[in-house]
């Protein structure tokens, strides 16, 4: 006669089912430990986005303007608030502090309502491309990035940030 095996012998359906668990937990944690490699233009592209909607959220509740200041023909920028006639740096917050771009990308305004033409001279007064109303009646704008392999276009409707496109060019 055969041997038969103990009860005990064997895997368990749930023992099974928790080692595919743990497999599962461990390969995801891998995942999204691995850097993705967004270049340099979509991290900015996507900081920019989160920046501007912070932004358009501050002028909201604190009842006062803010604006966007292109520096530095356009590979720096920073966030205004006005205040008593007059744009003043937003200081305060490190979300709204002064931005270098990564090298070799540039920002300009495309289309904007508002836009303000030109650098200031050094001492005058500075004026944002365009503002985001307390209100929130921000007029429509494009911001577009641009480096040495890719163009990226920002598009903010009434209804708010439309997200980044690669366009051609």
């Amino acid at each position: 006669m055969p041997a038969r095996l103990p009860k005990d012998a064997g895997v368990s359906l749930i023992e099974i089912l928790v080692a595919v668990m743990v497999i599962g937990v461990v390969s995801s944690a891998i995942v999204l430990s691995l850097q993705l490699g967004d270049s340099a233009i979509e991290e900015e592209a996507d900081r920019l986005s989160a920046r501007l909607i912070f932004a358009r959220d501050e002028a909201i509740t604190t009842g006062q303007p803010v604006g966007l200041i292109l520096e530095e023909f356009g590979t720096r920028y920073s966030f205004e608030r006005y205040v008593d006639g007059r744009w003043w740096p937003l200081a305060e917050n490190p979300a709204f502090a002064r931005h270098d771009l990564a090298e070799d990308v540039e920002l300009e305004v495309v289309d904007a309502a508002l836009a303000q033409a030109g650098q200031s001279e050094e001492g005058a007064p500075r004026y944002p491309l365009f503002w985001f109303d307390p209100a929130g009646l921000t007029e429509p704008f494009t911001l577009r990035l641009r480096d040495a392999e890719q163009t990226l276009e920002l598009r903010w409707t009434a209804r708010g940030s439309e997200g980044w496109e690669r366009v051609a060019g």
